[in-house]
């Protein structure tokens, strides 16, 4: 409740100082003032506004996902403009202050509607960039790390954050399936908002995704799988013929690795003897796990690598810097955390508004590799 009243408070106040800012100096007319409150009033509070078309069924299908991407274009549209009207005007302030040149007066209309004008045309140039960004195919990044335990060189592809939802184009999932077979994966580890909807809107979808080409899929939930029915969910993957660790965990053939799944639910106990319940000591343990964070729950020794995704790398620039504090420092890249190696992934998709700027998607291959082992 208290993180709903904040985002309420932030959304309220954004929407009145970019108000403010555009029109209350102006000299518009009353009609172009209530159509610039109400793009911005639909941009500041598109979630809550989708979810009421959701939930009374107002809106569905094609309708809804052409709604849905055009509200969310405007709440990333309308957040990077903020941020670039604050740095404007505290540039702006400071340059007249410096100057005393009356000219660059702030309080000069004609001045702020020009500037005001420069603005908004350098923000939707931004947002284009950034919705390409978001949509074109993910990043292929690649590790590799050596470890005496493993027996057996294993390719694995992780990925987290599809945020697979009614408004996904099919082609965007294909372009994603297509990135992770091209890798030719021995295992992929999904880690987490693979899904944003309930099951029985995403058939089609879900069939894309079972086009992944692995020996196995595993699957662990994040936060947004419990959003959308969780246990009907589980079911589903299940169907699909993806192993989804829930608590549990499995030893790979004869490669010496163990992975085991931990699910983004606050109001579950993780249950690591569970987890743990069929490694050895001297097994080389993987957790899934889709926060990041959970690292610092664990001993020292208790596994060798996390991997993890929920941060999106900030999805759009100044926003990494919330995220990483949100998420306890970390926010994407590999890390050593208590003896601990951590690996966050930006994500493949993106939450919300279809945009990604300065925070690049990616699809991450790891390549295992035993100390003795020559191929």
């Amino acid at each position: 409740m208290g993180f709903l009243i904040a985002m309420f408070i932030v959304a309220v106040s954004c929407l009145l100082v970019t108000y403010r800012t555009l029109a209350s100096y102006s000299n518009f007319s009353v009609i172009t003032r209530i159509v610039i409150f109400a793009l911005l009033f639909i941009a500041w509070f598109s979630p809550v506004i989708l979810r009421g078309l959701r939930h009374f069924d107002i809106l569905n299908g094609t309708a809804y996902a052409i709604t849905a991407k055009s509200a969310y274009f405007l709440m990333g549209f309308a957040f990077i403009l903020v941020m670039l009207l604050i740095v404007r005007d505290v540039i702006w302030y400071i340059i007249y202050l410096a100057s005393h040149n009356n000219d660059l007066n702030p309080d000069n209309t004609a001045l702020l509607n020009r500037n005001n004008l420069i603005t908004v045309i350098v923000t939707l140039c931004i947002s284009v960039y950034a919705v390409y960004e978001a949509n074109k195919t993910p990043n292929i990044k690649e590790i590799t790390i050596t470890d005496d335990k493993i027996k057996e060189d294993v390719r694995m592809v992780v990925a987290s954050d599809l945020h697979i939802d009614l408004a996904t184009p099919l082609w965007q999932i294909k372009n994603i399936v297509n990135a992770i077979n091209a890798q030719n994966p021995d295992y992929v580890l999904l880690v987490g908002d693979i899904i944003d909807d309930i099951p029985q809107d995403l058939k089609a979808k879900m069939e894309e995704l079972k086009k992944i080409k692995a020996q196995k899929i595993y699957l662990s939930f994040g936060n947004h799988e419990f959003y959308n029915s969780p246990i009907k969910w589980m079911i589903e993957f299940t169907n699909m013929g993806f192993e989804v660790l829930h608590n549990t965990g499995t030893l790979i053939g004869n490669t010496g690795i163990y992975i085991a799944g931990v699910p983004d639910d606050r109001k579950e106990k993780h249950n690591w003897e569970k987890m743990l319940y069929d490694a050895g000591d001297s097994d080389y343990k993987i957790l899934m796990s889709h926060a990041p964070s959970i690292v610092k729950q664990l001993d020292e020794g208790q596994f060798d690598l996390q991997v993890s995704g929920h941060t999106h790398g900030g999805q759009i620039f100044p926003f990494n810097f919330l995220s990483k504090t949100a998420n306890e420092g970390y926010l994407a890249g590999l890390y050593d955390v208590n003896g601990t190696k951590l690996y966050v992934t930006r994500g493949a998709g993106f939450w919300g508004p279809p945009m990604r700027l300065l925070a690049p998607s990616d699809i991450t291959v790891i390549n295992f590799k035993g100390t003795d082992n020559e191929k």
